[in-house]
């Protein structure tokens, strides 16, 4: 048995000052990261890109302030996408088909201790825990604080798999364990939006003419679960795609796109903002409040050309507006598109391999610049290049899954910065680090 110390036991100075400058970092450091002073509390850090090998399990890491890979890491299956978790530190692996998400530490996050932002950084790391579900499809994000996952459900399996909402946070992945959860009682390729304690997740009604929602409905948290509130009463044919930002979701229908305004904790409204096309993606960013791209698609292979169309959805005054990327022509097809990190740069990377670009000024978009060849040789089947920005310099990184390489574009101008060689095909990317 361990004597109780004395109460007279002097300690020399020198190990008293130790003493008080480790219990500062430890009071300061959370989940550990860079052994720093106190006081040094931003890191300088690009942060790091997690890309996809096509048909494989790889997932490689590569540091944007070395410029090289490090480390790979195998899931089980390989992602059908890669996301990021709603604070920036976690790369999502999505493996549909597998009914399961896996997650890697991308070693780069921000904590709030209260009087400052304290920056980590540290190696990357598997994390040992896997979220299973059926068909996890559609990530909806909360930026900076929480995250969903649709699941489709199966309708093949007996008996039928339903459909389901699991929330996540970057403090959940940490404790291997999800948020909140909600069962549906039915199949149906859908979404949910979080929204601080409400979700929107979606049904169908009973006439539809698809397979797709028709409505979406309101809960309330209520621990680790949700409490249904109420259906919303605007008609969504053919929902599909959303985005939330400020006060706002946007959803996309036949008709055009579904806003819903968050008008307190608890309560919502909603309304239909038409267009001439049905809308099926939804683009939008945080720092673009209430401000949203409707993306559809004009034409088919039957009566072409098939041309993308874009609308500027005005979510705050309920209207929405043709919106022509400079040198769109018909028959233009987009393949991959993104935010700046400010929201106020949009680019599109067509079907040509160029990309175009607009701009936000005087709450409006224009014409921004084109830049041709940013892709030399577009695929002629999946998969396709993928852009992402970084969340933390001007920068878009675009994977070329035909010469095997990762390019970096300026994202003020959209000039190629360099091309640097994968050594595979890469299928998906994300970003992880520090939103500045």
């Amino acid at each position: 048995m361990n004597a109780k110390p004395s109460s007279s036991v002097q300690f020399p100075r020198r190990s008293l000052l130790a003493l008080a400058a480790a219990a500062l970092v430890t009071a300061c450091g959370g989940g550990g990261g860079d052994d720093r002073a106190h006081s040094d509390t931003v890191i300088d850090t690009a942060g790091r890109l997690a890309l996809a090998e096509n048909g494989a399990s790889a997932v490689r890491i590569f540091d944007l302030d070395s410029k090289t890979f490090a480390a790979t890491y195998a899931m089980d299956n390989a992602p059908s996408a890669l996301y990021t978790s709603p604070g920036g530190r976690y790369v999502v692996a999505m493996q549909r088909l597998q009914d399961k998400v896996q997650f890697i530490d991308g070693g780069v996050w921000q904590e709030d201790h209260g009087d400052h932002l304290h920056d980590y950084r540290q190696a990357t790391a598997a994390v040992a825990w896997a979220l299973t579900g059926s068909r996890p499809t559609h990530y909806d994000v909360q930026a900076g604080r929480q995250a969903a996952f649709f699941m489709d459900g199966n309708t093949a399996t007996t008996p039928v798999q339903n459909a389901g909402v699991r929330l996540i946070t970057d403090a959940s992945i940490a404790a291997k364990r999800i948020d909140a959860s909600l069962d549906l009682a039915f199949p149906i390729h859908g979404l949910g939006e979080p929204m601080d304690n409400k979700l929107l997740a979606v049904s169908r009604a009973a006439d539809a003419t698809t397979t797709l929602p028709t409505h979406l409905e309101l809960y309330q948290r209520n621990g680790s679960g949700y409490t249904y509130d109420r259906q919303l009463a605007t008609r969504c044919e053919g929902m599909h795609g959303s985005f939330s930002s400020g006060t706002h979701t946007a959803v996309g229908c036949n008709d055009g796109v579904m806003v819903v305004t968050h008008t307190s904790a608890t309560a919502v409204t909603d309304r239909m903002v038409n267009t001439p096309l049905r809308v099926g993606t939804i683009a939008g960013h945080p720092k673009l409040a209430g401000q949203f791209i409707g993306i559809g698609t004009e034409g088919t292979a039957a009566a072409p050309p098939v041309t993308t169309r874009y609308f500027a959805i005005n979510a705050v005054a309920g209207t929405a507006a043709a919106l022509t990327l400079p040198g769109w022509d018909n028959g233009r097809v987009r393949r991959a598109h993104a935010f700046d990190r400010s929201g106020s740069r949009f680019a599109v990377l067509d079907d040509q391999g160029a990309l175009r670009m607009v701009t936000r000024q005087s709450n409006a978009w224009v014409a921004g610049p084109v830049v041709a060849g940013v892709v030399p040789s577009m695929p002629t089947a999946a998969p396709q290049p993928a852009i992402v920005a970084n969340g933390a310099k001007d920068e878009f990184y675009v994977t070329d899954p035909v010469a095997k390489q990762l390019i970096t574009v300026n994202s003020q101008t959209g000039a190629v910065v360099s091309r640097t060689a994968l050594g595979f095909t890469p299928s998906a990317i994300t970003w992880t680090g520090i939103t500045r």
